[in-house]
């Protein structure tokens, strides 16, 4: 996986997408899926396919009454596959979420209190589209407007979003659970920039794994995971859920570089399942500051405080 993951990297600026969504493999993909829920005795279900997503309406042991049950990033894994494997994909999806609800019956019950529940929080960044659906009911970090970072409990092999109800429960203030779950991540996240080689005269480091789905909040501690910062500080970007990529600002290269980073960055996010932002950031070493860039119109605007110090 990662091997593919680099190969993604390494063609960027292919102009061709490698997963286009048809008509007719969302069709075989549907069919699939049709016959995976009759096998595992899920029919009542009310049915929101042309959005790719459906709506259980029985009692069973995979989903609660009501669950609005999404498709899009299962169908996204799907067609980045060989059709041969999408049962298997399918299938294993359904049984993750089968052993992801045992889990929570087995787990849940140590959250009753912060004591034995906080060991079990972690955060993760969602894009920003996510905020919608959750920052009523959840434990959010809405500090920036591309992304949000969401306070997950982390079973065994899944992950679910805590319920603000947890503040009342617990006597803490949602600052304090942020800080719990986002100390829980990051001391658990050791992964390290490495440097790849773009083309003869762009390369990138690139922070990437396929196992971590909490390796993008290393973005709240970047300069311990990034410690060879230019004095010119660092463009960042965070397009899926795979890594972090940074590129070092060369003042004699930045025209350049920021052209080829703003065409992997695009190309990332919009290839990989889990996509999360295709804005570029400039990194001072203390806070970020967003790349204004607009590809169909050929824009850029670099942050007025990075043009000062570049003069």
């Amino acid at each position: 996986m990662k091997k593919r993951l680099l190969v993604v990297i390494m063609y960027s600026f292919v102009l061709f997408s490698i997963a286009a969504q048809s008509t007719k493999d969302y069709t075989i993909f549907l069919n699939i899926v049709k016959k995976e829920l009759k096998e595992i005795h899920i029919q009542n279900y009310e049915e929101h396919f042309n959005e790719q997503y459906f709506i259980i309406k029985e009692k069973n042991d995979y989903f609660d009454v009501d669950t609005e049950v999404g498709l899009t990033n299962l169908y996204n894994i799907c067609v980045q596959n060989d059709k041969s494997q999408w049962e298997s994909i399918i299938k294993d999806h359904f049984s993750q979420v089968k052993n992801g609800r045992a889990e929570e019956k087995e787990i849940l019950p140590k959250l009753e209190k912060i004591e034995t529940g906080k060991e079990y929080l972690k955060i993760r960044l969602y894009p920003i589209d996510y905020k919608k659906q959750i920052s009523k009911s959840s434990i959010t970090d809405c500090s920036m407007d591309d992304y949000i970072g969401v306070v997950v409990i982390d079973f065994p092999s899944a992950v679910k979003a805590l319920s603000n109800e947890y503040v009342e429960k617990w006597s803490i203030s949602e600052k304090e659970i942020l800080k719990i779950a986002k100390e829980n991540t990051l001391k658990n996240n050791t992964e390290k920039f490495e440097v790849y080689k773009i083309s003869d005269t762009f390369s990138v480091s690139i922070m990437l794994s396929n196992t971590n789905i909490f390796i993008t909040s290393s973005i709240y501690d970047l300069n311990k995971k990034y410690k060879a910062l230019s004095e010119y500080g660092a463009f960042v970007a965070i397009p899926n859920r795979y890594g972090i990529i940074l590129k070092n600002i060369n003042k004699e290269t930045l025209n350049n570089d920021i052209v080829q980073l703003i065409g992997l960055v695009n190309y990332m996010y919009q290839q990989c399942p889990g996509s999360i932002t295709d804005t570029i950031y400039w990194f001072d070493g203390k806070q970020f500051y967003k790349v204004i860039h607009n590809v169909s119109k050929g824009m850029i605007k670099l942050p007025d405080k990075l043009v000062q110090k570049l003069k």
